[in-house]
């Protein structure tokens, strides 16, 4: 019996050295799943298209599931440019719950027939609430179809191109990397990469790269894409692929496939190559320019897994 009270000073001492430290494991917790080890870091969708299920995407009637015909004649998704137009053309990917301003986006693509009238090809809306002001598209010209920019701020009000060169009310930006324009055309396969990150609010530290076939054609930098005035909901909500085809459609049918589709946040997912070394604007070798007029305003889409 009289050793008790000796246990209970002793069982003291632990509660209180526990309190003593319980502040300093609370920042060590607190630090561990703050870290960049443990950020939100997430692929919103990987798919092959070689099941008959959509899965999270949301697409129009326009576009259609094929059992063949995609790369190495496996499954794809296709979208049918017969008429003008918006309508049930998109190819959408609901992204608002991820809450982020950066994503990498990663496909094959094939554009079988003569293109004409361009496409959205790949779309990032802004908030759902106000419209067109922080979007920005990835547009398949409209005149020359091929794929040689990025517009963004008020949805197009801005151009950057990737010869380097700028369009819009003073809409500037700098081309770390410039090239011509990406052909898609002649009915092969090629691969297609994108970095978008939009700019912090008001500020001009936007940034896109874009790769085709693992050469990085334009990385372009300063970019006003979240413009002040716009809405404060973080992130991107949306994502969409294909979509609006301008008047200059001929009528003449065509086809956009896709292929190995995946969408992250993070780019060690879909193995973006690495950026060659930077210095001076560098110019890529040459694809060949349809037409380079200015593309018009692209007209303004679903559950993440």
């Amino acid at each position: 019996m009289k050793e008790f009270p000796v246990i209970i000073i002793k069982m003291k001492k632990k509660f209180t050295n526990l309190k003593k430290y319980s502040h300093v494991i609370l920042v060590l917790v607190l630090f561990i799943f703050l870290s960049p080890a443990f950020s939100h870091a997430a692929t919103v969708i990987d798919t092959d298209f070689n099941t008959s299920s959509w899965g999270v995407l949301n697409h129009g009637s326009y576009w259609t599931l094929q059992s063949t015909g995609g790369v190495g004649n496996t499954g794809a998704a296709r979208l049918i440019y017969s008429v003008q137009g918006t309508a049930d053309k998109a190819l959408s990917l609901n992204v608002a719950s991820l809450k982020s301003n950066e994503y990498y986006i990663d496909f094959d693509v094939k554009m079988q027939g003569t293109p004409s009238g361009g496409s959205s090809f790949v779309k990032l809306f802004g908030s759902i609430f106000e419209v067109n002001k922080n979007n920005m598209t990835l547009g398949y010209d409209a005149y020359g179809n091929v794929q040689k920019e990025v517009a963004y701020n008020m949805d197009t009000l801005c151009t950057a191109r990737w010869d380097g060169s700028d369009a819009g009310p003073g809409c500037t930006t700098e081309h770390v990397v410039k090239s011509s324009a990406i052909d898609m055309r002649g009915g092969i396969w090629g691969h297609y990469k994108a970095w978008v990150k939009r700019a912090d609010r008001g500020v001009s530290n936007g940034e896109v790269k874009v790769w085709w076939n693992g050469t990085l054609y334009a990385h372009v930098k300063n970019m006003n894409s979240n413009p002040i005035g716009s809405a404060t909901t973080p992130g991107f909500e949306s994502i969409e692929f294909g979509g609006y085809s301008h008047t200059t459609f001929t009528g003449n049918t065509w086809y956009l496939w896709i292929d190995n589709l995946k969408v992250s946040t993070d780019g060690s997912q879909i193995s973006v190559p690495t950026q060659p070394p930077l210095g001076p604007p560098t110019t890529m070798p040459p694809t060949p320019i349809v037409g380079d007029a200015i593309a018009p305003a692209v007209p303004a889409g679903f559950s993440v897994q």
